[in-house]
């Protein structure tokens, strides 16, 4: 499905990042995979295969796959094999790709929103500091900023830091235990919380749209890091088509529209009491 939604987008360019195998019966699952994506590209494409014959895991892969494409170009656009993108998505990280490229407040194109906006009269997108990574874009410039041990960390004054950037309470204690637990991190699992924090230590902003333009579709028993014992459906549920041309009301952060997703995310009240009683009995 992704490959698919790719195809229909047609890009000229594309990188194809995978990692090596973890094992020995792994071996022909990482060629079968690979010759499946590649079999898919049916169109005029130039074709850059970023392969590693060894398993460098999540964290590493990604950094050392993007670090090569950055090396080579200005700005990407990035799926992940289990992100399904709406074809808006493409026109959207490409539009703003072009107007922010050389605005240093900004590093990172957001192409999921979990909380759509339902207003009809409401912006096209807010600049904002949650930067979500299920189909996203950035710049060389900005990636260049990334340090995956994420080592100024020990030195910030954290309290003023994500006073400044979290919104709630909670949002502060998780994201100062995530910090904490992948600054100088020697065999990191993830490498997103360090791009968080790369942006955020840069004083940027990421660009995320009114509408849901990617799903994930990789959650269930073979995912990485959002395992379940049976696979799930696409989340979000649906995605939009995002109206061109764009607009936007708020040329600065939107600190309205972050409290406003950030109270979507809290549980309430009742589902916090089911989930101690599943979790208790």
């Amino acid at each position: 499905m992704v490959c698919e939604a790719i195809k229909n987008a047609r890009p000229s360019k594309l990188y194809l990042i995978a990692d090596g195998p973890s094992s020995d019966e792994e071996i022909a699952q990482c060629q079968d995979t690979r010759n499946a994506v590649e079999e898919n590209i049916s169109w005029d494409c130039e074709i850059k295969k970023i392969y590693s014959e060894t398993n460098l895991g999540c964290a590493n892969r990604i950094k050392t796959g993007l670090d090569i494409i950055f090396n080579k170009e200005g700005k990407a656009i990035i799926l992940e094999d289990d992100t399904l993108p709406n074809i808006s998505f493409f026109k959207f990280c490409e539009y703003c790709l072009e107007k922010y490229e050389n605005d240093q407040t900004v590093f990172h194109v957001s192409g999921c929103n979990l909380f759509p906006n339902k207003k009809i009269d409401a912006s096209s997108y807010s600049l904002t500091s949650i930067v979500n990574i299920w189909g996203w874009a950035t710049w060389a410039r900005a990636w260049k900023q990334y340090d995956i041990e994420m080592t100024s960390w020990k030195s910030q004054d954290k309290k003023s830091f994500l006073k400044n950037w979290c919104t709630t309470k909670k949002q502060i204690k998780d994201m100062h235990a995530m910090f904490d637990l992948h600054c100088e991190n020697k065999d990191p699992w993830t490498w997103d919380y360090q791009w968080v924090y790369a942006c955020w230590s840069n004083n940027a902003l990421s660009v995320m749209p009114s509408k849901n333009l990617v799903q994930n579709l990789g959650m269930g028993p073979l995912s990485t890091n959002t395992k379940y014992d049976t696979q799930q459906p696409p989340y979000p549920a649906s995605f939009e088509e995002l109206s061109f041309p764009l607009t936007n009301k708020c040329r600065t952060r939107d600190l309205d529209f972050e409290r406003k997703y950030f109270k979507n995310t809290n549980l309430s009240f009742m589902r916090k009491i089911k989930a101690f009683l599943k979790n208790l009995f």
